[in-house]
């Protein structure tokens, strides 16, 4: 059992794994980005699609959330903040899916305008909710795995005292 939890610890603090990670989830994010901050209004029709918000948040969350995903995007490429920015994503994909999950369970026909604004997009199923939750594993995944442990004081070697 110790030894499994050992591999598993080597897994998530291995470095390249790691820079993988990070690069690949800053290029989702960006990716992401892009049509909503071009397409303002139309990412906010989508917004308002959900039902969960109030009608005077929307266009505030609309212009929000894609430059929060490009800036965080680019500070994960640089390698910086990254614990941060991935606690940050983590928290936004956990939004993601909860809106997901309430919008299907209403029966809002909705497509979650995630990569697309395209009005003709393929509406998310019960089954397309794999994708939000591989996601939420990467940024859980790049969190843990740049988390440090405290430095331990070093004992004192017999030759100094």
């Amino acid at each position: 059992m110790a030894q499994s939890h050992h591999g598993i610890r080597r897994i998530l603090d291995n470095h390249i794994v790691l820079t993988v990670l990070r690069v690949t989830l800053a290029g989702i994010f960006i990716y992401a980005s892009w049509e909503k901050i071009l397409k303002p209004a139309t990412f906010a029709d989508i917004v308002e699609g959900y039902r969960i918000l109030p009608a005077a948040t929307v266009g505030l969350v609309a212009m929000w959330l894609p430059w929060t995903e490009l800036v965080g995007g680019v500070i994960l490429v640089v390698g910086v903040w990254t614990r941060a920015v991935a606690l940050l994503f983590s928290g936004l994909t956990v939004v993601f899916i909860a809106g997901l999950i309430q919008a299907m369970a209403r029966g809002i026909d909705i497509h979650c305008g995630c990569f697309s604004l395209d009005p003709e997009a393929v509406a998310r199923s019960w089954t397309s909710l794999w994708q939000e939750f591989l996601l939420l594993a990467g940024c859980l995944w790049l969190w843990i795995g740049h988390w440090k442990e405290p430095a331990r004081p070093r004992e004192e070697d017999e030759s100094t005292r």
